[in-house]
């Protein structure tokens, strides 16, 4: 959330978080970031700027994806730094993650299966028939394995990278523990919101967004407001893609504190959370905004 925190009642057990996907789509030096604001009908994070992404759907479960994604379970497993026996779960956490890109902003990452780069939406009628195919795919995530085989096309599941990991504090009704991915924006293709989930589209600066952030044009959750600091420092879409250098990043699931008096997220390092003795890394509600203090995610 972004202004402060919905509390389940005191003495209610934690929700189980629920597994999520998002998707960084990134171009150029700045570099840019595919941007959506949220609905403000929404019931989590409502109207916050955020990137494309969702909840993994029973879809993306389905067995078929093993031939229909350009790397094998075992091998997604592995960069997702999980046990081979769980490459079905991570080849679910990417379709996810691609499949609810192209449901909110139009971009699919898949290519020929015959070979070459990925999909061009160039020509009137190609952009057309995939505009079809991505309003029929909000209404049923299970079409988006169909839509793949009717083009003919191999779900480019090792352009994504493995960016960060973020799991809602205890503290929330409805939580989620999703895994944050970026990829190289695809050529010949144009980002739009889908005007149901989501209600505007920007490409953006992580700098830009900030400055926005900090002057109240817009909202940003406190994940969204961190990877954005992070990526502030960086220039170009290959600073972005090689953050992590292929090691696993570091799991961050807030704890909750308010001692202060401030409605504070404490995160791993933090003197409060595991780490020594002045050493700070957390995030304060300070009027309408989070302040970050301390090191990067």
């Amino acid at each position: 959330m972004t202004r402060g925190l919905g509390l389940s009642p005191a003495g209610t057990p934690p929700a189980p978080p629920r597994d999520a996907s998002t998707l960084l789509l990134v171009r150029g030096d700045a570099p840019e970031i595919f941007m959506v604001k949220r609905t403000g009908r929404a019931s989590f994070m409502a109207n916050a700027m955020v990137f494309p992404g969702g909840r993994v759907d029973a879809a993306d479960h389905d067995a078929a994806w093993a031939t229909r994604c350009a790397e094998t379970p075992t091998a997604a497993a592995r960069r997702l730094g999980l046990p081979p026996d769980e490459g079905p779960f991570a080849l679910a956490l990417l379709v996810a993650a691609a499949r609810e890109t192209f449901e909110e902003a139009g971009l699919l990452l898949a290519r020929p299966r015959t070979g070459g780069p990925l999909v061009r939406f160039d020509a009137p009628e190609t952009m057309a028939r995939f505009a079809a195919h991505r309003e029929a795919l909000q209404t049923e995530a299970a079409r988006f394995g169909p839509l793949l085989d009717a083009e003919n096309l191999t779900l480019a599941t090792d352009a994504l990278v493995y960016l960060a990991r973020w799991i809602t504090p205890a503290v929330e009704p409805k939580r989620f523990d999703t895994r944050f991915f970026a990829a190289r924006a695809p050529e010949g293709q144009i980002g739009t919101h889908d005007a149901t989930e989501t209600t505007a589209s920007t490409w953006t600066s992580a700098a830009d967004a900030l400055a926005a952030y900090a002057e109240g044009a817009l909202q940003l959750a406190p994940p969204t407001y961190r990877i954005l600091l992070e990526l502030s420092a960086l220039r170009g879409t290959d600073a972005v893609l090689g953050l992590r250098g292929g090691a696993q990043p570091v799991t961050h699931a807030p704890l909750f504190d308010s001692t202060s008096g401030e409605l504070t997220l404490l995160l791993p390092g933090d003197e409060a959370f595991d780490g020594p003795a002045g050493q700070r890394n957390r995030i304060t509600l300070r009027g309408e905004r989070w302040v970050s203090e301390g090191r990067g995610f």
